[in-house]
């Protein structure tokens, strides 16, 4: 990976829904990076904001306020035919394969639909580009091109999907809960063809789940989001091993293992997430953290660095090797 400058470089982004007492802000100024030819696994519990911050960065939903930057481009300056041209440069998979796929055209034109709006190629050219996706993605185009997408299973219509977002040659693939529709022996069939790809096509990936397992096998980074922010982010593999944020040891303690004899983990998250419309002061988990004290609901804690490349927002980290004395818990 080439680590000299971001290929993604988000800076403040803000997402907000409603006006005045009604505004929700799904997205609360989130920043982070993403380097050429990495997957950046993004997780965190059901509306934390995870699949607006993939909308936002498509500008399929439009952010508040922040920067994208693309290449060194601001995603969020550009309008119209500038701003098509660039998008052309990232694509997104949705959740729900078998939605985002027109149910009136057959698939063979689903792939090609970007060729034909973009005319980067025609002909025999076309048919030719859209013949090798599908086989990229294990689909006979002699068999099934002219079906139609009902007409296909969940992970064969992720397939189509894949090679349709694969048709324009983009740099950054934006998965948001691919798999989590489909069945555990089809999303391994879809994670190990994305992996190829990835290989094949040079894709950087950000990779949206909340299957923890997951995302710690097919990510080069973890970016653990609550209630609108990024509470902590660093290597996978460091990430899992010795989480520093509380929220991120109860996530991974949720986390149900395949092997029935292995020990059933004590600690327990408890309690609701906030609602986003009144979020708490100062940290937003501290209403559910054990560790939590008057200097969590007076002051924001920011991201810093626990160790080289890992980040936490907390103030009182866990697994650092000089640990924070906690007071006990004060705040409700």
């Amino acid at each position: 990976m080439n680590r000299a400058e971001p290929l993604l470089k988000i800076r403040d982004l803000k997402v907000s829904f409603g006006m005045g007492h009604h505004e929700v802000q799904a997205v609360a100024g989130v920043s982070f990076d993403i380097f050429e030819g990495e997957t950046l696994g993004l997780v965190g519990e059901s509306g934390c904001g995870k699949s607006t911050t993939g909308k936002a960065l498509m500008r399929i939903v439009e952010p508040t306020s922040g920067t994208i930057e693309l290449d060194g481009v601001d995603l969020c300056a550009q309008k119209g035919k500038a701003l098509r041209n660039i998008r052309t440069r990232m694509q997104m998979i949705f959740q729900d394969p078998i939605s985002s796929l027109n149910p009136r055209r057959r698939i063979k034109d689903i792939v090609a639909e970007p060729l034909d709006c973009w005319k980067s190629v025609t002909g025999t050219e076309r048919d030719t580009v859209v013949s090798d996706l599908l086989v990229k993605v294990g689909i006979d185009p002699q068999v099934y091109g002219n079906r139609y997408a009902r007409q296909f299973s969940g992970g064969q219509c992720q397939r189509i999907s894949i090679a349709r977002s694969l048709a324009m040659r983009p740099k950054l693939l934006i998965c948001d809960e691919m798999v989590s529709a489909l069945d555990v022996s089809v999303q391994a069939q879809i994670l190990n063809l994305l992996e190829d790809l990835k290989k094949e096509y040079g894709l950087t990936l950000l990779f949206i789940a909340h299957d923890l397992a997951v995302v710690k096998n097919v990510s080069d980074r973890v970016a653990v989001m609550y209630l609108g922010k990024i509470c902590e982010i660093g290597p996978s593999n460091t990430l899992y091993e010795v989480p520093a944020h509380p929220y991120t040891k109860f996530l991974l303690g949720a986390a149900l293992e395949a092997d029935p004899d292995s020990p059933v983990h004590g600690d327990v998250l408890t309690g609701e997430p906030p609602s986003p419309m009144n979020p708490p002061s100062g940290c937003r988990f501290r209403t559910r953290c054990p560790f939590a004290t008057q200097k969590c609901a007076d002051e924001e804690p920011l991201l810093s660095e626990v160790a080289p490349g890992h980040s936490v927002a907390c103030h009182y980290p866990l697994n650092v090797k000089t640990p924070q004395k906690r007071a006990p818990r004060t705040t409700t």
